[in-house]
């Protein structure tokens, strides 16, 4: 198949390097502009664009895919199909539904499961224990296309944000391409999503980010893991802001005061925090502008007492 492909962040790479090396054939790449990063706000070559220079494929770089460039040089180009992974803007009708066999969507969720921006940091913190990559068609509403192929994924006890979406990006790029090949040889019936299973995965805001130490442990060790390694679940210690990035549940029995956020004991580890029901040891912390350290360095170095707090967010974010 002839494959225009859209995209912008390193799950769409994956993709696209997984179509690249295939016999179909990328025609065209829509990606976002170069955008400045970091302090000195330098411009910043995107990692899809990168890609598809290294594969000598024309790119295509609009500040909004309603652009009449972008229609124009479809129109042109003619792909059989338009891939879509991770592009983060909604694409019009005219667009999606142009080529002769559409355009199609790779999610990292087990559809209708986690609709939305983060998928695989709501399956995380949902506690589920497993999840998946879906390829459906595009859809005037979001993710809510016709299922083509789904392929599911064990979510282990240790798994983060990092490791999980190492394990989905890979499977969820090699399910493309048997979509592609299936489409070809019409062998794919699509299938209707169950609207009463939706379940949203909405964007992750700066208050997201805090930890309520209120929370029972299970949940509160959830949200580490859907928030490691970046941007890290936050806390404040001494005043001051904290990342944590690995906890363990604590196995012993809680004896005395114990308040959420309290540090109740000293392990080996790290220190044992209160939560509002069972305890955290905390084994790996990231201060605010250094580097993460382990929860026995973060010991030796602040010399926690028992007694002490870990407090939640400075000020509520207001959400318009």
């Amino acid at each position: 198949m002839r494959v225009a492909f859209m995209g912008t962040d390193h799950l769409a790479a994956v993709a696209l390097e997984e179509i690249a090396k295939s016999r179909h054939e990328v025609v065209l790449v829509i990606t976002t502009p170069d955008r400045p990063k970091g302090r000195g706000q330098v411009v910043v070559r995107g990692e899809v664009a990168l890609l598809a220079e290294a594969y000598r494929i024309p790119v295509l770089q609009p500040e909004t895919v309603k652009e009449p460039s972008v229609s124009e040089v479809l129109s042109v180009i003619k792909p059989d199909i338009i891939v879509v992974v991770s592009y983060g803007e909604y694409i019009p009708r005219s667009i999606y539904e142009s080529p002769p066999y559409k355009s199609i969507n790779l999610h990292p969720s087990l559809l209708p499961r986690w609709r939305g921006a983060a998928p695989v940091r709501y399956a995380l913190m949902a506690g589920d224990e497993e999840t998946g990559v879906t390829v459906q068609y595009v859809h005037k509403k979001m993710d809510a296309g016709d299922i083509l192929m789904q392929k599911a994924v064990k979510i282990d006890p240790d798994d983060n944000h990092g490791t999980l979406c190492d394990k989905l990006y890979p499977i969820g790029a090699g399910l493309l391409l048997d979509v592609l090949d299936g489409l070809e040889s019409g062998t794919i019936n699509p299938t209707p999503q169950d609207e009463t299973k939706v379940t949203k995965a909405f964007k992750i805001g700066k208050s997201d980010l805090w930890l309520d130490w209120s929370e029972p442990a299970d949940r509160i060790r959830n949200r580490i893991r859907a928030l490691a390694p970046t941007p890290g679940a936050k806390t404040i210690f001494r005043g001051k802001d904290f990342k944590i990035l690995v906890a363990l549940i604590s196995k012993e029995p809680l004896t005395g005061t114990c308040e959420p956020g309290m540090i109740a004991g000293i392990s080996g580890f790290g220190p044992v925090v209160c939560c509002g029901r069972e305890s955290l040891i905390l084994t790996s912390l990231q201060p605010s502008g250094k580097n993460p350290q382990s929860g026995r360095d973060f010991l030796n170095g602040y010399k926690p007492e028992v007694g002490e707090r870990f407090e939640g967010m400075k000020e509520p974010e207001i959400r318009n």
